[in-house]
């Protein structure tokens, strides 16, 4: 039973599943019991020499008897000299001890129980068993449930209660059970996590052979360490002097060609030459220049004689020269028990001509284990895709050493030097942040600084690294303006490392830069383009105490820096092992060959964190920074391209394969080990094998798609008329780049969409000229009517508007309101006969209401939609009703008797605020009688017309 969302977990009596009285029979040392309690009893009962009749007895009682049963013979059968009071107290301890011990037993047998036990995840189990207080609580569960609504205990009471034995509440007993039952969750837990986060070595035959002429045999795991960076003195092409039977060598291939040239009894300059040569890739070449000089019969059939000792001089030169070095011991024991590869360009016999990527790459195949590739290393016959693959003879040898090494001690030395505050790591909080090398964090990211006040501006912190590798390795000023001359930081940052490989620069120089000095110029890097570019610390104080995790490709040059993964596989193999932000920054720390294979030690995200807990001791306030106004996943370089970047390889940020590469790494070790015909492996299987997709590149060079743009243009308004011309055009356009041509589409469809607004404006342009039109035709033929030139040929009716002008009544000076007809057209009031009235009018909503009145020569007409939505505009009345409307002496002398041509009596009006709206007149009931057709006015000419002026269909 759980309560308050799965924290609290309730156990009842013998029957519930978690009970150690649970009836399920266990077996430990080829007896059965029929349940842990059982167990526990019987084997009490025989370390106080009880006989095992007796406890055969015990056997077959039920669980819930088991404890009275087993009481009852310890006292039949008590030891001489004892007591129950005498052993209670041994009685106690190994009721504690053997009831854990049945317990995990049961938890390895029976796989309900841990299922049931680990689905608890961390919640506080309390067994309510009412007959024992020691390994319950003394209540059954609904007595417990109705003692914690009366006490008002909560989950923090009942857990302090439950660890504190001295200040627990009277009522409950002391849950040992309980206790007993959690630690065995937490013990299976971690047993599961260190079973997933170690990796069993594969045994497999070496190279060489023992006295016993036995192939000797070496282990390893699904790790691959590329002899480059810190790890690059272990090769033979390395320039590290040993000595060796009173003699001092370069290198190991200075050992074995010298060896060579004295067996082909070459004289003393040839030999000189050889040792004067610096570099050891230099030595096959001088060597063959000598050969082809030589004057010698059969020269190249000695020649090939000899050479076939050249792997014992090697591998004999490998051995003493490890063998005096004590560093080169620890360095070669710290790789753990990963697949050793040489990738220098030499003999390729004794080289891996694969890359680290490929290998990578190679190992997330099912059927590709490190066996395989041992064995495609050692053979012959290599299918034709993996000629790559064979030789590397360099490594085999040192993995052989490291076996032998290995069995003489277990300390393994770290690659990287410790942290500097340790203290921080204790408050790191759960949230994990991840960024990537285009992170605006990075040192890669392109932001100028100045190393010192008075110093010139620098392309980006990664150039300040460059600078302090280049005082402290001493690198001429030759390869110095190779390395700084670019403006790129990617690029400055390779060839930094390709000139550290070439030339070394000596053994306890290199190793100083690759464990502390490198990671030293790298934090004063990130600390000046923090301080100078105070958006970018705003963004990093505003994480608080989250892991910062950088994010990138495992490489060996690299291993310590990133943690060797994708954002998307760690986030799942964290979830999937069940470890914390802690349990991850404290596998971080731990030197390589302790860590899961491909686990980096993610010491760039902890010298992030080292800078942003300086920074808040130092007393910078986030809120007082400028904000960083860009996107989190901007700042954070989420699921960019540089997830793919290694320094020992060329990289391109617009190739595809920095999208869709898949390398191996400690999630996808999970799922090569799991079972594919599980059904709950299938989300983890598409995870790991997740492939993001490429974007779709547009190009931005303006000035590039204008001229395609414009080529594109010209053929389209011209005819292909000709085969070869339309075969060309097509050429033409297949030679264009996809990028490209994705930008010349980009740009044809915002010129459409342009043209089609365009479009639209001048649309509506035009209906407003023609309303405006429409407009000033009505107003012109209104001053027509109203002049009695009627443009309809009608005859006007009563004074003029200038003669009205002229009359002293200021009513009568207006001329008639127009009302509107259908279709555009308009007619005026009749004013003949005194005795009407004007139409009452009145305001509702702004809109002018009247009776409409028809002449007295037309036929009635019913109003319609046109002329409702005409009635039913805004209050704000047109330029031409302002004008030929009531003018404001009339409004306010209602009361007078206007002695123009409209009769208004002095009854009919009443105030605005108090007049009701008119009510509508009923319809004529007798018909009038139809006007007579009058001829028409002659049509004026068209010069005559003014501009604008439509004629309507009566004058046409």
């Amino acid at each position: 039973m759980s309560m308050d969302e799965g924290r609290i977990v309730l156990v009842g009596n013998e029957t519930d599943i978690l009970h150690s009285g649970y009836s399920h029979t266990i077996s430990h040392d080829n007896k059965r019991y029929p349940s842990a309690v059982h167990f526990t009893h019987s084997m009490i009962l025989s370390t106080l020499a009880v006989d095992e009749n007796a406890i055969l007895d015990l056997l077959c009682a039920p669980s819930i008897d088991v404890p009275r049963v087993a009481n009852q013979l310890l006292q039949e059968n008590m030891p001489p000299g004892h007591t129950m009071e005498s052993l209670a107290e041994y009685i106690r301890q190994c009721k504690q001890s053997y009831t854990m011990k049945g317990l995990t037993i049961r938890a390895e047998q029976d796989k309900v129980f841990e299922r049931t036990l680990m689905n608890t995840k961390d919640a506080l189990i309390i067994v309510c068993d009412p007959k024992d207080r020691d390994m319950g609580i003394g209540m059954d569960e609904n007595r417990f449930i109705e003692w914690m609504g009366r006490e008002k205990a909560d989950i923090q009471m009942l857990t302090y209660w439950m660890r504190n034995e001295h200040n627990r509440h009277p009522d409950l007993g002391a849950n040992n059970l309980g206790h007993y039952l959690m630690w065995i969750r937490y013990q299976r837990r971690e047993d599961k996590k260190a079973a997933m986060l170690r990796r069993l070595p594969q045994e497999v035959d070496g190279v060489t052979k023992n006295d016993d002429d036995v192939a000797v045999r070496i282990k390893l795991n699904e790790a691959v360490i590329s002899l480059t960076g810190i790890f690059r003195p272990l090769s033979n092409y390395y320039p590290l002097p040993f000595e060796m039977k009173g003699e001092r060598y370069r290198s190991v291939e200075h050992y074995a060609y010298e060896k060579l040239f004295n067996a082909l009894k070459l004289d003393d300059k040839m030999i000189e030459k050889l040792q004067t040569t610096v570099s050891p890739i230099d030595i096959p070449v001088v060597a063959e220049r000598i050969f082809n000089k030589l004057d010698m019969e059969d020269k190249w059939t000695q020649i090939e004689a000899k050479l076939a000792r050249m792997d014992r001089w090697r591998q004999s030169a490998m051995k003493h020269k490890i063998l005096q070095n004590n560093y080169l011991q620890q360095l070669l024991l710290s790789t753990g028990d990963a697949l050793l590869i040489d990738t220098s360009p030499g003999d390729p016999t004794w080289t891996c001509q694969a890359t680290e990527s490929e290998i990578q790459h190679l190992l997330t195949k099912d059927y590709v284990t490190p066996a395989q590739l041992v064995n495609w290393m050692k053979s012959t016959k290599v299918p034709v895709n993996l000629q790559g693959l064979r030789g590397d003879k360099t490594g085999l040898v040192l993995m052989e050493l490291r076996q032998k090494y290995a069995q003489q001690t277990e300390s393994r030395i770290p690659l990287i030097s410790p942290l500097v505050n340790p203290t921080f790591a204790s408050m790191v909080t759960q949230h994990v942040i991840c960024f990537t090398a285009e992170s605006v964090w990075h040192p890669l990211y392109p932001a100028e600084i100045r190393p010192t006040p008075d110093s010139q501006l620098i392309p980006s912190p990664m150039h300040f690294v460059a600078q302090q590798a280049i005082k402290y390795l001493g690198i001429n000023q030759e390869d110095r303006e190779y390395i700084m001359e670019t403006k790129s930081s990617v690029e400055c940052w390779q060839r930094l490392h390709e000139v550290i490989e070439e030339k070394g620069r000596g053994l306890e120089r290199e190793q100083q830069w690759w464990m502390e000095v490198r990671q030293k110029a790298i934090k004063d890097a990130l600390q000046l383009l923090l301080e100078q570019h105070s958006p970018l610390l705003r963004a990093l104080l505003d994480t608080g105490d989250a892991m910062l995790v950088y994010c990138s490709r495992f490489s060996s040059a690299e291993a310590e820096l990133s943690i060797g993964m994708r954002e998307s596989d760690l986030r799942n193999w964290m979830h999937t092992v069940d470890i914390s932000s802690k349990q991850l920054l404290e596998l971080c720390c731990r030197p390589m060959a302790f860590r899961p294979p491909y686990l980096g030690g993610n010491r760039l995200g902890i010298i992030l964190m080292e800078l942003r807990r300086e920074f808040v001791l130092k007393g910078v306030f986030p809120h007082i920074l400028p904000e960083l106004n860009i996107g989190v996943d901007v700042i954070l370089g989420t699921d960019s391209p540089t997830e793919n970047l290694v320094v020992d390889e060329p990289f391109d940020i617009l190739s595809p394969d920095n999208y869709t590469a898949l390398w191996i790494n400690p999630l996808m070790l999970l799922v090569k080990d799991k079972d594919k015909k599980d059904d709950s492996i299938s989300d983890l299987i598409s995870a790991a094998y997740f492939k993001k997709l490429p974007p779709r590149l547009v190009t931005v060079d303006d000035t590039k798609i204008n001229e395609i743009l414009e080529q594109i243009t010209q053929v389209s308004t011209n005819e292909l008329s000709k085969r070869t011309d339309r075969r060309d055009y097509n050429q033409y356009l297949s030679d264009i780049a996809p990028e490209d041509l994705r930008a010349v589409f980009m740009k044809m469809c915002t010129r459409l969409r342009s043209r089609l607004g365009d479009i639209e404006f001048q649309q509506q342009e035009m209906q407003y000229l023609a309303v405006e039109v429409n407009r000033m035709q009505m107003i012109r033929r209104s001053l027509d009517t109203v002049s009695g030139n009627d443009p309809l040929g009608q005859t006007r009716v009563g004074p003029g508007p200038i003669d009205l002008m002229r009359e002293p009544s200021g009513m009568g000076g207006m001329p008639p309101p127009l009302i509107r007809a259908t279709g555009g057209q308009e007619r005026r009031r009749d004013d003949r006969g005194e005795d009407r009235r004007r139409m009452d009018y009145g305001r509702s909503g702004g809109t002018m209401q009247g009776q409409k009145r028809v002449r007295r020569d037309e036929p009635a007409m019913q109003p319609t939609g046109s002329d409702d939505r005409r009635r039913n505009t805004t209050d704000r009345r047109s330029s031409s009703q302002q004008r030929f409307g009531r003018s404001p002496t009339r409004s306010r002398n209602r009361n007078e008797v206007s002695t123009g041509p409209f009769s208004f009596e002095q009854s009919s009006y009443q105030p605005v605020a108090n007049r009701a709206q008119s009510p509508k007149p009923e319809s004529a009931k007798q018909e009038v009688a139809p006007p007579k057709p009058k001829i028409p006015k002659p049509r004026p000419p068209d010069e005559e017309l003014s501009e604008g002026e439509i004629l309507s269909s009566d004058e046409d």
